[in-house]
């Protein structure tokens, strides 16, 4: 009789399953989470190279047209955002297809200074000369005399940060299972030019800002 009472006692005092899944698995994952390991995209290192072949890619003519400019409103307005048509005229000396960087540079001529820095991303197949074109906002402090700017460019050989570990080369131990499953897709998000998309515009031609 008692036996069967404290058995009793015992079953209705026990924690569900559930509960005892729970407290187990929290710890584990703000364990996993503390720890710290090498991103699997760039090993790393923090930084990912671009194709083999990029050096044999050479720019040989830049051309550039401002579009528009817009006043940044996630800044209050701090900055002015300028978007420009740039074309490139590039050859691949190589025999191999190859991807890469191509950094684009906003300069005031005025003063002779770099304003700001973009990249993009070029594919190009071997042995062949060809145009490509992006259109690109360029960010800057103060107003530029848009007639006494250009943009220039340059190709990439040497490694860029990894956006994936934010150039840290490590990663959450939890979060590595993710990431090494979609290392692929990863890299390839890596290569898309990602554009910023502001609210009001100034269009050069009517001299008014727009919505």
């Amino acid at each position: 009789m008692h036996d069967g009472c404290a058995m009793s006692l015992l079953t209705k005092s026990r924690f569900p399953k559930k509960y005892v899944a729970f407290f187990a698995i929290v710890p584990f994952l703000l364990a996993t989470a503390a720890v710290k390991v090498d991103c699997p995209i760039d090993g790393g290192t923090g930084m990912v190279s671009s194709a083999p072949g990029m050096e044999n890619v050479v720019i040989i003519n830049t051309e550039s047209q401002w579009r528009a400019a817009s006043r940044d409103l996630n800044t209050c307005g701090a900055y002015v955002m300028y978007l420009y048509d740039v074309t490139l005229a590039v050859v691949n000396k190589g025999p191999d297809d190859t991807w890469g960087y191509v950094k684009l540079t906003l300069v005031n001529l005025m003063e002779g200074e770099v304003v700001d820095t973009q990249y993009v991303v070029l594919d190009i197949p071997g042995e062949i000369s060809m145009d490509v074109s992006y259109t690109i906002w360029f960010q800057s402090e103060k107003d530029l005399q848009l007639l006494r700017s250009e943009v220039g460019a340059t190709v990439i050989v040497e490694d860029v940060p990894d956006t994936t570990c934010n150039g840290t080369g490590k990663i959450s131990l939890n979060n590595w299972p993710l990431v090494n499953a979609l290392k692929n897709t990863l890299q390839e998000l890596g290569r898309q030019q990602v554009y910023y998309e502001p609210t009001p515009e100034f269009d050069p031609n009517t001299e008014q800002w727009t919505q």
